[in-house]
């Protein structure tokens, strides 16, 4: 669908799915600017967090808008699951759809209980369901071209190689250092290759690349010192976790092909590690055994649950705590929280 036709005829309903926060942060943004053409001028955000409350929801429905005529409600449901009081919500909505009101929920994706569920029926027959698709790898270096043209950026695909490197797939990162590239070569047709490697070091201080490699290298005291660094630097537990986790993962393809005898050229080129990391991954590899870094991968999945909502913390900060203990053991160390 698209975002354009919400300035024509909207629907009173959108279910919005992705699990790439900049792809919902750009629907989103194009979503406001289209409903405010049409004088949908009041426009809330709400987050589904523990003193949520859905009977709100419902009695604003029933409210004729402070602002306009016409409003907007994006509610962000962020572990996906709306819960008993969320599903009857969404459901009397369904069932008596306010005048004049656009209705956005947001999830982080689907699965075959969410598609079964009557609130997501409900939905789907009285409204519309968006699911933004993944960029996937093989996707990466044009899409990073493609964001750099509508930033005013021309760079060749030597660049947007590089730039799909360092940012390991992370859409959020490619368009951070995009925007600052805009920014610091505003004006300039275009970009050479040097200059745009030599502006990505000079802005690296402690990143989450920097952290990976003190990993792979079995360097705990770096590795967690940097670690200590990154919140200052506006990084988040989700961000780094999936860092981590998918060098484990490519750590645990070329432990497989190792273990069957094919770790070749077109293994290392197949797991996107470039031959100045080669020798990072095999340290790791001949002090890490293939339990091991299963056991890192569940922590990984241990994170992600926590950082979804799906699982619910035994106490303050225990996904940082978590990170820190995963970083410890993928270095070598017996930590305990």
């Amino acid at each position: 669908m698209q975002v354009s036709q919400l300035s024509q005829n909207p629907s009173p309903f959108y279910l919005l799915s992705s699990s790439e926060p900049l792809l919902v942060r750009d629907w989103l943004d194009e979503a406001r600017s289209a409903l405010r053409e049409t004088g949908f001028d009041d426009i809330q955000n709400l987050v589904t967090d523990a003193g949520f409350d859905w009977a709100e929801l419902l009695e604003d429905s029933d409210m004729l808008s402070l602002f306009a005529s016409r409003k907007c409600r994006i509610v962000s449901i962020v572990n996906g699951k709306p819960g008993q009081k969320g599903a009857k919500a969404i459901q009397s909505l369904c069932e008596n759809i306010p005048e004049d009101t656009v209705y956005i929920f947001v999830v982080p994706g689907f699965d075959r209980q969410s598609k079964n569920a009557a609130w997501f029926k409900s939905l789907q027959a009285a409204g519309e369901v968006v699911e933004l698709k993944p960029v996937y790898a093989n996707e990466l270096v044009g899409w990073i071209k493609q964001r750099a043209s509508g930033k005013g950026l021309s760079i060749d695909q030597q660049s947007a190689a590089f730039l799909a490197e360092r940012t390991e797939g992370n859409l959020l990162a490619a368009d951070q250092e995009l925007e600052k590239l805009s920014i610091r070569f505003s004006g300039e047709p275009v970009i050479s290759f040097d200059a745009i490697e030599k502006s990505v070091s000079q802005s690296a201080r402690y990143n989450h690349f920097i952290l990976v490699d003190a990993c792979l290298a079995g360097k705990p005291a770096r590795a967690l010192k940097i670690l200590d660094s990154l919140p200052s630097e506006g990084y988040v537990t989700t961000q780094i976790r999936w860092s981590l986790q998918s060098v484990l993962e490519q750590l645990n393809g070329l432990m497989l092909a190792q273990s069957n005898g094919n770790l070749s050229d077109r293994v290392w080129q197949a797991l996107r590690i470039w031959r100045n990391k080669q020798r990072l991954y095999q340290g790791a590899l001949a002090r890490m055994t293939g339990s091991q870094i299963e056991r890192l991968l569940q922590s990984c999945a241990t994170l992600d649950r926590l950082g979804k909502g799906q699982q619910d913390a035994d106490y303050p900060d225990q996904d940082w705590l978590q990170l820190r203990s995963l970083i410890g053991q993928f270095c070598g160390l017996r930590l305990q929280l």
